[in-house]
């Protein structure tokens, strides 16, 4: 399992020191949650899509399916890109019947033992 935490603490020191224009240590981020008990049907494909990026991540299939199957009630596919060799990917989700250009894409980092959210790239 990838160790998303740590780049996600990263991710939020470095956005602190552009807000607020001081540094952040790493050791001053204690905890990482993401609690995913949420009425999905009330969410947008958007966040629904976001949501989904972090199951993938925190490796929660079950969260995954389910999120996959509100999407589907709502026309979407889902469509998860991977380049080996460059080591990225994206998650891309369409709006049926439109398929050529993808409705939200979440940009991955790609590791051998798992795949996270491109912090970087995607906020």
């Amino acid at each position: 399992m990838v160790n998303w935490e740590d780049e996600l603490k990263r991710f939020l020191a470095k956005k602190f020191k552009e807000v607020v224009g001081e540094d952040m240590p790493l050791e001053n981020i204690h905890m990482i949650q993401v609690d995913f008990d949420l009425n999905l049907s009330q969410l947008s494909v958007k966040d629904l899509g976001q949501v989904y990026g972090f199951a993938i991540m925190k490796e929660d299939f079950e969260q995954a399916k389910k999120i996959a199957e509100e999407l589907e009630i709502r026309h979407c596919k889902i469509d998860i890109e991977i380049d080996e060799k460059k080591c990225i990917g994206n998650i891309n989700i369409y709006q049926l019947p439109v398929t050529g250009t993808a409705f939200l894409s979440i940009p991955l980092k790609v590791y051998p033992d798992g795949m996270m959210i491109d912090f970087e790239k995607e906020f």
